[in-house]
């Protein structure tokens, strides 16, 4: 359908690397627009809000681009992959923990070098790695870019600019009301940084990153990412 029909159906397509906010952002898009977001459903032939991880060059249409700091992504995604909760199939979770076979998953500081280096050289779904994302992604003029933490600190606003980069033109009353709407304290029936590993909602919160890292992580991820972490804005 997006290779198809991006353009011509109106998809307003939201993209990111798994674990940056994307799909709390297009149910937001959702109720901005009204446009219908198929989550997990095949879409209707029409106007909708699609959400996915693409590297893919061949979007013709609207694109949203979703960024996040990547150390935060690689804990949220250790859980994801590695820990069973309410949105991730129990297969999709024993297939990770084959490939990497930790003998204790849950010293996730322990594990979490080889985890980002996994991820890095071999990752398994997507197929690519965040860098892959980035190389495709950072400054591209044609998307609409924001960030995971803009979201956090303002989410009506982030919401009221995006939209209006994409020609919706939203009053800051209702962009607040979808942001209560769709919060983290809302959907997950708790505040953030209250976690729960077991829910795909797991903490809602901008650096935890800090609480998991060690030296080593911090080597390995600054190895892989070069000047990309900088050139994000997420250090100095």
């Amino acid at each position: 359908m997006l290779r198809l029909f991006h353009r011509r159906l109106n998809i307003i397509f939201v993209n990111e690397y798994p674990k940056s906010g994307g799909s709390w952002l297009a149910q937001m898009l959702s109720a901005a627009t009204r446009y219908p977001f198929p989550r997990q459903k095949f879409p209707p032939f029409g106007k909708a809000i699609y959400h996915g991880h693409r590297v893919s060059s061949w979007l013709s249409g609207p694109v949203v681009v979703v960024w996040r700091d990547p150390r935060d992504i690689m804990v949220s995604w250790y859980f994801h992959t590695l820990c069973q909760s309410d949105r991730n199939h129990p297969q999709f979770v024993k297939r990770y923990r084959d490939a990497l076979g930790f003998k204790d998953f849950d010293d996730i500081q322990a594990n979490l070098p080889r985890f980002i280096d996994f991820n890095f050289r071999t990752p398994l779904s997507p197929a690519f790695s965040f860098n892959d994302f980035y190389d495709r992604w950072y400054g591209v003029q044609q998307a609409i870019h924001c960030r995971y933490e803009d979201l956090l600190e303002s989410p009506a606003g982030t919401l009221q600019d995006v939209a209006g980069q994409l020609g919706f033109d939203l009053e800051p009353a209702l962009c607040e009301k979808i942001a209560d709407q769709f919060s983290f304290k809302a959907q997950a029936n708790r505040l953030p940084g209250d976690e729960k590993t077991s829910s795909y909602l797991r903490k809602g919160i901008q650096g935890d990153w800090k609480n998991y890292f060690g030296d080593e992580a911090v080597d390995v991820m600054s190895g892989h990412l070069g000047e990309r972490l900088k050139n994000l804005g997420y250090v100095e």
